[in-house]
């Protein structure tokens, strides 16, 4: 086994904490979803926790178009979110009588 130099040991460097993280994550999802399941039938409610990893816009000197492709896509999940929530807010305030300004689409 040769040394690395130091391109190679970034590449794995960066290899290895994707990995990790990625297990990890899966690893967290799955304990969520286990500990949210219901293992009687009297319990006709589901439990279900949303969860969305963005980690923010990564800015390199050339982002590629698999990049753009990325950063769209989280652009419109934050879009989506926003939308719905501030949404699903006024409508709760419009049913306890609270007046507030209506969102501008």
């Amino acid at each position: 086994m040769s040394p690395l130099n130091r391109e190679q040991a970034s590449s794995a460097r960066d290899a290895l904490s994707k990995a990790v993280y990625g297990r990890t994550f899966t690893w967290l999802v799955n304990k969520i979803n286990a500990s949210l399941t219901y293992t009687d039938d009297s319990s006709k409610h589901y439990s279900v926790i949303g969860l969305l990893d963005i980690y923010g816009f990564e800015v390199f000197q050339h982002n590629s178009f698999e990049q753009f492709c990325i950063n769209y896509c989280n652009e419109k999940l934050q879009q989506l979110f926003i939308e719905l929530t501030l949404k699903s807010e006024q409508e709760e305030y419009e049913a306890e009588g609270i007046t507030v300004s209506q969102m501008q689409e």
